[in-house]
């Protein structure tokens, strides 16, 4: 499959591709302080994301161009959106955090580039924490903004380093088996988000 000339329209990387697409308007949305409806793009980014491997393994279309091209868009789903959503939406725009926030985005891009050099480790598991993981850094911030968390700003930094030394570390986390539920999951979220764009107070 290396060697196709048509690489660039396999359905795994077009759907890759399409992955980025939503991405970068979540991202343009964000910067216009839209911040669930960006939400909710960057989720649909997520569930193309999860699609492109299973389609290359299904349609056996498994290819090098591929493996680097989903690392590539993770970056920008994964670590570019949340690094600008914790600047711009959470306010964690104080040299400390923009320092912090710097460490999260090098951190992820070192975990994404030593998962593309050794692979798996102990049998089918990720070397350290996912970098999808961020996202959940997005929600629980989200509620500590909702209840006015005292000493907020502190406490993000805090797991935004966790996060970040956890990406770091090689303990084998497992991979997903199933994608189903993690998908009526991310489509839930969906729907709170643009329920929360048409009707809520943003």
């Amino acid at each position: 499959m290396n060697n196709s000339k048509n690489i660039l329209f396999l359905w795994p990387n077009v759907i890759s591709f399409t992955a980025l697409l939503m991405a970068w308007l979540a991202i343009v949305i964000l910067l216009q302080e839209k911040f669930y409806l960006s939400f909710a793009l960057i989720l649909v980014a997520f569930i193309f994301d999860s699609a492109d491997g299973y389609l290359a393994r299904k349609l056996n279309q498994v290819s090098d161009f591929g493996r680097q091209l989903d690392s590539k868009v993770d970056i920008f789903i994964y670590l570019v959106y949340p690094a600008i959503t914790f600047y711009q939406f959470f306010k964690l725009d104080d040299p400390f955090s923009i320092i912090i926030i710097f460490v999260f985005l090098a951190s992820g891009i070192f975990r994404l580039v030593r998962f593309n050099c050794i692979g798996y480790v102990s049998g089918f598991n990720y070397p350290g924490l996912p970098v999808i993981f961020s996202h959940l850094l997005v929600l629980i911030f989200l509620l500590f903004k909702e209840i006015n968390l005292p000493y907020f700003v502190y406490l993000a930094n805090f797991l935004i380093l966790g996060t970040s030394a956890l990406m770091l570390c090689t303990f084998p986390f497992p991979k997903p088996k199933k994608i189903s539920k993690g998908v009526v999951l991310l489509l839930i979220l969906i729907f709170i988000m643009l329920y929360l764009h048409f009707y809520g107070n943003n």
